[in-house]
Formats: C-alpha cells, structure tokens, sequence
C-alpha cells in the first residue's frame, strides 16, 4: 500500500511542478492528435454521446428514514464531492469537457479510469488517466500525464463501457467507409485533367483548323466562367456531360454500413441533423444516455462513500435536467402538472428549473381539490 501511495504522490508532485505543467496549447494538442488519428463517423458518434452525457447533474444528499412519517432529505451542495464534480474536477477542465472527455475514453477504449486526488480526508481534484497499460485482480497499471502508475483498484474510478467494444468489431466497417471518402478526395483533387464532357459543334468534317477553333471554343467558356461559373452554348452547340462515379461503393451499401455503425452504438442517423422524433430520441436517451448515467452512479457511489457512510443515508444523485431537453412549453407545462400533483412546490419549480429564487408562501404544497385520501372507510 505504501508503494502505491508513494507513486501517487509523485504522480501528483510531478503535475503540479510548475516547471513541468503543461502549456494550454501542449495540452490542446493532444486532443488535437486524437482526433486526426480516427474515422470520422466514430468521431461524429463519440462526439454526439459524450456531449449529451456530459449534460449530466450531481446531487450529494443524506437522506434520514422516518418510518412512521416523512423521510427527511438534506442537500450538501458545497461538499468536496459536489465541488468536483460539479464545479471544478481540476485545474484544467470545467465539468462538461471533463465528462465528456470520460464518456469518450468510455466509448473508445471500453474502460476510462478516473484518478481522485485526495488532501487531509478531502476530495481535491479528479483526473482521467491518459491509458490503462495493465489490469491484476487487485491493481491497475496507468498513465496518468506521461507518468506509468500502478494504483489499487479500491483507490480509483473504474467506468466501464456495460455494452462490448464494439469499436474494435467495427473497424472494418470504419475503414470500408473511410477509404471511400479518399477515393472521393482523391479524384476530387485530379482538378481538370480529366475528361469530364464532350462539346458537339454544328459540323461534321475535322481537321486540324476545326480541332484549333474547338480548342479556342472550349477555353473561352472555360474563361467565361471563372468569373461567375456559368458559360453558354451558341446556336447548334451541344454539351455531353461524362458521369463521374468518386466512390467506391454504391449508395446503398454505404447506407447499409453507416447503419451498421449508428445501430451498434444505439444511435440515430436523424439525431445529427435535428430531425428527429420524440420515439427516436426517447429510445437514445433510454438506451444510451441513461446507461452511462448509471455507470456513473454506481461506480461513484460504492467508491467515495463507505458502507458506513450509506448506511447513514448518504448518496450521489446522478441525474439529467430535464429542462434542458424539452421546450419552455413543454417545461410549463411539466411544472404545472407537478405542481398540482405534489410531487414539488412552487419555490422548488422555480429553484429547480429557472433560476428563480422563491417567495413567500411558495414553499407550500398544492393539489387539486378532487384529490382526496383513500382510506379502509372509502373502500369499504
């Protein structure tokens, strides 16, 4: 244990070395590096996931059981876990980058290893280890900025991906669709040494004299066009355009393994272009964002609290805002409906959801008048 605490404390010595801490652009560029290194369409995906699951809330509570009456339930919100997590994970990333950058080290390496830093008791600071080199039944070997760490497992957050890599299983489909687009670069990039068409001149003899006016025809209206990409055709001309096939697969079978690709990681082409429909989107969010939701909460949960501490009623919630998802409308709505139905008050509604600080009277719980208790003497 000693041996482990020691190359965590050089880790950590070394990163905050002020003459080794790394310039913002060193930094950048690294992520930069990461992707220029991969598909596009996985990057698309990566991107729309962990993004969307980067979106996520935390909420330390205590909750105390009343067995005879109403639980009570106390948020701390200025606690060391609510303060990283949801404030400041460490010195160089804000929550939504950091999460998002966890989410996709999830998505593309199966696993992503979070490093907490910890100061007299305290949670200071939270870092995702750069890559997992070995794993024992006890202990995982990582990078953690440049630095190769052997950590036990007790000791850091282990997010793993619940469903398989399917990244690996899909390189192929990756690569046949990603040499498609260099094939379309690259006969893109030939410029106009091609043969693209033929032009049909009022006449049927040829002879060199013919050739040099088809010749000076052709590089007028080339010439007419640079100025604003249209040229014409005199009377008795014809233009015969080539087909030019860039691609090296046809469209339905790029259809098919971009589907292969979206389907696989639970996801929807029309979700990129915003054309989607609540089914669409409620099935992404069922299948996809709530997963990794869950991975977070359990692993957080059984890692930062002792069976002591949950014992007592302490726990992380881990949940989306919904009022980032739905329309005002849809949120009115939504609150009204809460409202009247007890499940928050006014001042909650007004705290949770916009920004708003309360008012008096607003802390008192409403319900329809048609509501009424159903007891043993109403059913009888």
């Amino acid at each position: 244990m000693n041996n482990y605490l020691n190359n965590l404390k050089e880790v950590f010595a070394r990163i905050f070395r002020s003459n080794n801490r790394k310039s913002t652009r060193t930094y950048l560029q690294r992520s930069i590096s990461y992707w220029r290194r991969n598909s596009i369409y996985l990057d698309n995906i990566y991107n729309k996931i962990s993004t969307d699951t980067a979106q996520l809330r935390f909420k330390h509570v205590k909750i105390t059981r009343n067995p005879g009456g109403v639980d009570k339930m106390v948020w701390y919100e200025h606690s060391d876990l609510a303060e990283v997590l949801s404030v400041s994970p460490n010195p160089l990333e804000v929550p939504v980058v950091f999460w998002a950058n966890v989410t996709r080290a999830m998505l593309r390496d199966g696993v992503a290893i979070v490093v907490p830093r910890w100061e007299n008791g305290r949670l200071i600071e939270i870092w995702l280890a750069k890559k997992t080199v070995t794993w024992t039944s006890e202990s995982v070997e990582l990078m953690l900025d440049d630095v190769t760490v052997e950590l036990p497992l007790s000791d850091v957050w282990v997010f793993e991906n619940p469903k398989l890599n399917v990244t690996a299983q899909l390189n192929q489909i990756t690569e046949l669709i990603d040499i498609n687009l260099n094939a379309l670069t690259e006969k893109l990039s030939e410029g106009n040494s091609g043969l693209r068409g033929f032009l049909k001149l009022p006449t049927k003899a040829a002879d060199e004299h013919l050739k040099k006016q088809a010749q000076h025809r052709v590089d007028s209206m080339l010439d007419l066009a640079k100025s604003g990409g249209i040229a014409y055709l005199e009377q008795g001309e014809e233009f015969q355009e080539l087909s030019k096939d860039y691609s090296t697969a046809s469209k339905e079978e790029l259809e098919f393994l971009k589907s292969q690709l979206y389907n696989a990681h639970g996801i929807n082409e029309k979700l990129f272009t915003c054309d989607y429909t609540e089914e669409q989107y409620r099935a992404y969010y069922s299948s996809v964002m709530k997963l990794y939701q869950r991975v977070y909460s359990e692993e957080i949960n059984r890692k930062y609290f002792t069976k002591t501490a949950r014992t007592q009623g302490n726990k992380l919630l881990v949940f989306f805002d919904m009022a980032d998802m739905i329309s005002f409308k849809d949120l009115v709505e939504g609150g009204f409906k809460s409202k009247y139905a007890g499940l928050m008050n006014s001042n909650e509604f007004r705290e949770t959801y916009l920004g708003l600080p309360g008012y008096e009277g607003g802390e008192v719980f409403e319900t329809n008048l048609n509501a009424v208790r159903i007891g043993a003497e109403e059913s009888e």
